[in-house]
């Protein structure tokens, strides 16, 4: 291969003038560079771009988005309580379960549809949420209502812990343990 190094001594000699122009394989670092800051600046470019769609797109995702709040059980404020928006599920479309210490809901929506050029869509939502509830609640009193404006309460109190009453608890001797000593062989 050549490069301008190896040429150099023969662009000078008078075999160079004789054949004119010599030409290397290996482009000016200058050009190099130049269509390297080039492609940067278009690539810059198009992620500004693609961050600015992001962003107003994530916006509007955003106020379609299910939200969620998790609060203390009004009133006595203790206890378990979430509130779901789920306005986009009919109720036979959602499940509430109790795993373990989780509360997991499901919500899951078909839709078909076809216009009058005979297409068809097919349009498949699922909407999933998992709680940890706390130790001091009682999930075996766990209750579920849905409001008009599609608002699930998911809701549980706090353990009736029975009072404790003052009692003594004795203190026992354990046997003293064998001391570790030399062994004996009974062969003798």
């Amino acid at each position: 291969m050549l490069c301008r190094m190896h040429l150099a001594p023969f662009a000078s000699s008078s075999l160079a003038t004789r054949l004119g122009t010599v030409r290397t394989l290996w482009p000016h670092a200058e050009t190099i560079f130049t269509e390297l800051q080039q492609e940067m600046e278009k690539a810059r470019q198009f992620m500004s771009s693609f961050e600015q769609l992001l962003s107003s797109q994530g916006s509007t995702a955003m106020e379609g988005a299910p939200s969620t709040s998790v609060a203390p059980t009004q009133g006595s404020g203790e206890g378990f309580s979430i509130c779901q928006d789920v306005k986009n599920f009919a109720p036979e479309q959602l499940s509430v379960k109790v795993v373990g210490r989780k509360v997991v809901l499901v919500g899951q929506k078909e839709t078909q549809s076809t216009d009058e050029k005979g297409s068809f869509s097919y349009k498949y939502e699922v909407l999933k949420r998992e709680w940890d509830v706390p130790e001091e609640v009682d999930v075996e009193a766990l209750k579920c209502s849905l409001s008009k404006e599609g608002q699930l309460r998911i809701e549980a109190p706090k353990l009736a812990l029975p009072a404790t009453l003052e009692r003594n608890v004795p203190i026992q001797l354990s046997p003293a343990a064998p001391q570790p000593g030399p062994a004996s062989e009974d062969g003798a």
